[in-house]
Formats: C-alpha cells, structure tokens, sequence
C-alpha cells in the first residue's frame, strides 16, 4: 500500500512510478483513507509527500501519527518518501522511530506564492527526467525492503526545520483568505474537483473555506490560472506534473 498527499502531482507521480514495479500495489490519497485495519497485512507501506517549509505537512503527520498506531516497521516495510523543491532539512526527524527505509526526490516548485521561482518548462523537462531515474534506483531498495535512509540531517538541522516552517506557515497565513478567481473564470468548477480536502464550493465564482491545506493545487490547476493569491501571483508561471492532469479527489 502507497499512500500519497499532493497538490499539483509531484508525490502523487512519485508513488505511481513507484506502485508501477510492485505487482497488485495500490495507490491511496491518504485524505481518503481511514481503514487503517487494512493495513494489518501490507508487506509494504510507503507514505508519499511534499515538503512545506523543512517539514512534512500537518495533513500527513496527523496521518502518520494514526498510521503508526497500526502498522509496525519490526513485521512489515514501512518506507517514506519526500518530495522538495529546496531542501527537506529536518523531515525525516518526524519519522525516523517507524520507518525502515527514507528516500528523497527533487522536484519542480509549485508554490507561486513564495520567492522561489516556478522553473522554466525547460529546466522543468530537466527536473524530472533526473527524477524519473533517481527513482527507477531507490524502487530496487524498495523491492528488496532495503534499510536505507537516503540522508539524516546534521546536529541542529531539527531546530532549524521547525523554524524554517514557522516562517512558512507564517509567510502563508491566511492563504485561503487570500484566494480569488479574476475575470478569466470561465465557471468551469474544476476547482472544486482539485481541492484535496473538498474546501472550495462555487456560487458563481469559486468560494474558499476555512479549511485551505496550503497545497496551490488550486492555483496551479486552474485551466486559465484565473486562480490568485492576493497581488503575488498574476502573471506568474504555474505548475502541474504531466502525470496529474486528470486526477481529481
């Protein structure tokens, strides 16, 4: 079993490519999942996920802390793997006590409300033929439950995760409250497929919630980039992995 948590496809293509070389594996949203019973006999368990900010989102530790509740690393082969488009500092921090194995993969950024620059179509071409590789090598590990930890932070790098998601989570306060269609709407309501935890209704134009996740996938998704984030986000370029064009929750 592959669970997965993404906003614009990154994780999900991660454990798609992964569950491709595992005969009979399945590919689970984790904010779908709640069976966890299911999980009793799994010869393999992988969590997929981006990082925000150094860390694992709030919505996947709140998975995790229930899935490890369940599943234990001593009798099945628990691994997980982080997608990033900078650096995933201290994240594994949160899961070194129940993994066996912890992989890592540079992505394009999806966050067009930051300082990061989404990358060039080109550069993105790039980023994610050399992930596509460095894949095809860690799923050998997995097929063999291998015990590898891909890196471990350096002493003080778990502080320094924890601040560096502060400053995340503070840089996007009040994110939901910030998004809005302009005039290139066209009402065609795919937004409110996109939206991982079902926050986005549409009365003529698209209606936030109070539960925004932080995921752009909304932003990014829309098929005339109609979606924006106060002033930060005109005209900027959006990102979609290839593989997640016609996934919907």
């Amino acid at each position: 079993m592959i669970f997965y948590f993404s906003g614009t496809g990154n994780s999900y293509a991660v454990a798609k490519q992964i569950a491709e070389h595992i005969e009979g594996e399945q590919v689970i949203p984790l904010v779908k999942f709640n069976d966890f019973k299911q999980c009793d006999h799994a010869e393999r368990i992988g969590i997929v996920f981006p990082c925000y900010g150094g860390r694992a989102p709030d919505i996947v530790l709140d998975f995790k802390n229930e899935l490890f509740k369940h599943v234990n690393k001593s009798d099945q082969y628990i691994f997980a793997v982080i997608t990033y488009a900078n650096s995933p500092v201290g994240a594994y921090l949160d899961f070194k006590e129940n993994i066996n194995a912890w992989f890592k993969v540079k992505m394009p950024e999806n966050d067009t409300y930051g300082a990061v620059p989404i990358p060039s179509p080109e550069k993105e071409k790039t980023m994610l033929a050399q992930s596509m590789t460095l894949i095809n090598r860690f799923i050998e590990d997995i097929l063999n439950k291998k015990a590898v930890i891909m890196y471990r932070p350096i002493p003080g790098f778990g502080f320094l995760s924890k601040q560096a998601y502060k400053h995340v989570k503070n840089l996007h306060k009040d994110f939901g409250k910030k998004l809005y269609a302009d005039e290139k709407c066209i009402r065609c309501k795919q937004c409110t497929k996109y939206c991982p935890v079902q926050n986005i209704t549409f009365d003529a134009k698209p209606v936030w919630g109070i539960n925004c996740i932080n995921c752009c996938g909304c932003v990014n998704r829309c098929p005339k980039d109609a979606i924006q984030v106060g002033n930060k986000t005109q005209n900027k370029r959006r990102y979609v992995h290839p593989d997640y064009k016609n996934i919907y929750y």
